[in-house]
């Protein structure tokens, strides 16, 4: 018989364990909005990124703010255990509630729900029967993009990406204070902290970890576990060690172009296990690929695509870092959540293009002691192309705004965060 008391201590003491709550972050105020309507709340992220913790906030929260009785709430990890969902809830029904789900309020949280066989139909089936029972779901996945989840739930969830912290909440946790108006003031310690913030990829277990510690947690805690335990639970994986050769690749070398025959003739595998396994490491949320730049969606969905490790401290873990600027440029494509870059028949390239406020914005990362007019001539080229006035360049230091015919390329250093994120309208 399954042992629910192990996973809801909450039960037998009617509180939520300090240790398990942590400390929130920007995320809980977003979700708390969601809490109380009916569909189901699904979150997704990496591995180690704070799913679980915000689950048990969310508990917390019920019993001591809601005063939800703590037996009316069940947890339940398919990560720890992968068992039968009806008998879960009915080992929950007589032993714990002593009276059916359909006749009173229920909270039921399932974590890493994306290793429970036909989970997507079988949630379904819970929300239907029971309009009294509110939902939460966490995967280490992109669950709900996998096929069959949008079909089964469609206009019954609310996803939520949770991610690693960003930057300011980095400092937040690790109680440094910054003036962010005065970034010239600080900038040695800002160099410092974002140096270090990238290396521990905002991950909270990670924050303070030693380099070799951070090599280990990263790569055989998380990583591995991904590739080797993960992905062969959802998937038919008959080479894991060629997923893991995958990441390899894609750490030694970031924003490789995905050109799978290549890759497939210097690792000696069939073209399509190479698509294929590239597919499933973007599924687990390890990789990220972006699609060259066109105004027609299609034409830019068949173009060349490249790829990039999720974190830059999964770079970190599996290579020394050999070249900085590919380094901060993998940053702002995680960071900006690029999905295009630019590349012209003459292979002229540019790092990112972003919508912004319907108006498109080229985004070049140059992280070198000067910028010449090769480094610009890209960029004006392509707001010539494409009759735009402005473009970016985030740079080692330099702060300078390039002009040419009427068109304007501003500059701004990687460091100067806060100055980045006003100039991109992010207010994350």
């Amino acid at each position: 018989m399954i042992n629910l008391n192990l996973f809801n201590p909450w039960w037998s003491n009617n509180e939520v364990r300090k240790d398990l709550v942590g400390k929130k972050r920007k995320i809980f105020s977003e979700v708390y909005k969601y809490i109380n309507l009916r569909q189901i709340l699904i979150f997704t992220g990496l591995r180690r990124v704070g799913k679980t913790t915000l689950m048990f906030q969310i508990i917390d929260f019920l019993i001591s703010d809601k005063n939800i009785h703590p037996i009316q709430i069940l947890y339940f990890s398919f990560d720890e255990s992968i068992e039968n969902l009806e008998e879960i809830l009915k080992n929950y029904e007589t032993e714990i509630l002593k009276e059916k789900i359909s006749t009173i309020q229920v909270y039921l949280f399932f974590d890493e729900v994306q290793k429970l066989e036909n989970w997507p139909s079988k949630i379904k089936i819970i929300y239907d029967l029971y309009p009294n029972v509110k939902i939460f779901l966490s995967g280490s996945a992109a669950i709900n993009l996998k096929k069959g989840t949008r079909e089964s739930l469609a206009g019954r969830y609310f996803d939520f990406v949770i991610e690693t912290l960003d930057f300011d909440e980095y400092l937040e946790f690790k109680n440094i204070k910054l003036d962010k108006e005065r970034e010239n003031i600080h900038e040695v310690d800002i160099r410092k902290n974002f140096d270090n913030f990238l290396f521990s990829g905002g991950f909270v277990e990670a924050l303070d970890l030693d380099s070799l510690k951070l090599k280990k947690y990263f790569s055989e805690g998380l990583i591995e576990r991904v590739i080797y335990r993960d992905l062969p639970g959802v998937f038919s994986i008959n080479y894991p060690d060629l997923l893991y050769k995958l990441v390899n690749i894609l750490a030694e070398r970031p924003g490789i172009y995905l050109e799978y025959k290549n890759i497939a003739n210097d690792l000696k595998y069939d073209q399509r296990t190479i698509s294929a396994y590239l597919s499933y490491l973007e599924y687990s949320m390890l990789i990220n690929k972006i699609y060259n730049y066109s105004e027609n969606f299609i034409t830019s969905e068949k173009k060349i695509k490249r790829a990039y490790l999720s974190n830059t401290a999964f770079t970190a873990a599996l290579t020394d870092i050999k070249d900085y600027s590919l380094f901060i440029e993998q940053f702002f494509i995680n960071f900006l959540k690029a999905k295009k870059f630019y590349r012209n028949p003459q292979k002229e390239e540019i790092d990112i293009i972003l919508k912004l406020n319907d108006k498109i914005l080229p985004v070049e990362v140059k992280i070198k002691n000067e910028i010449k007019s090769d480094d610009l001539n890209p960029i004006f080229k392509f707001l010539g192309k494409f009759n735009l006035n402005k473009g970016l360049i985030i740079t080692k230091n330099n702060s300078n705004d390039f002009i040419k015919d009427n068109r304007l390329i501003k500059a701004i250093p990687y460091w100067k965060y806060w100055s980045l994120k006003k100039e991109l309208y992010i207010n994350k």
